[in-house]
């Protein structure tokens, strides 16, 4: 098997969004292409959001916001923790 290097990041920002991660991040968990990081922007999240990136996704990558800085500022929080070559 061949071992590709990363070459995209997958910037997910959300905001007590847990029952719609959980769908999403296991659809990505599902691809056959792995050249990938997957970084979740936490924008404060009350619900049950950090406990299931801890418990369930380890493997991701998790920017957290103690209050929701909305959709802007949470995508370039990611752009720039992002480690692929091009963001």
């Amino acid at each position: 098997m061949r071992v590709l290097s990363l070459t995209a990041s997958i910037i997910i920002p959300t905001y007590n969004g847990a029952h719609l991660l959980e769908p999403c991040l296991d659809a990505l968990r599902a691809q056959s292409f792995s050249g990938f990081e997957t970084i979740v922007v936490d924008n404060g999240s009350t619900d049950r959001t950090p406990s299931l990136l801890a418990e369930r996704y380890p493997d991701v990558r998790v920017i957290r916001f103690d209050s929701n800085r909305f959709f802007s500022e949470a995508v370039n929080a990611g752009i720039h923790g992002s480690e692929s070559p091009v963001a």
